[in-house]
């Protein structure tokens, strides 16, 4: 039996690519605290394996833009295109709402 309080599988998916896109509009990594950085990367987890995505596309975009070899500013676009290709329609407000 499903709590009532947990959200079905597909809006846990589109609440992490919410906030992947809300947490990638700074500008570089060191920007985000700490506590925003591990966020980052639980959500990255879950949309990865929500999504299906290949290693490449999940977690060796998410150490690249940590190690410097990627810009925030690409690494937001790579999310948006993976967003958008899967059919996710994420809340404009809540992907702008300040953290």
């Amino acid at each position: 039996m499903t709590p009532s309080n947990t959200l079905p599988k597909q809006e846990f998916i589109k609440h992490s690519c919410e906030q992947i896109l809300r947490f990638t509009r700074v500008s570089k990594w060191d920007e985000l605290s700490e506590e925003r950085k591990v966020q980052l990367g639980f959500n990255m987890g879950v949309m990865a394996l929500g999504l299906g995505l290949s290693k490449e596309e999940g977690f060796i975009a998410l150490s690249d833009v940590r190690d410097g070899r990627m810009s925030m500013e690409r690494f937001h676009e790579h999310i948006e295109e993976i967003v958008l290709f899967k059919g996710i329609v994420v809340d404009r407000a809540k992907v702008e709402r300040e953290f």
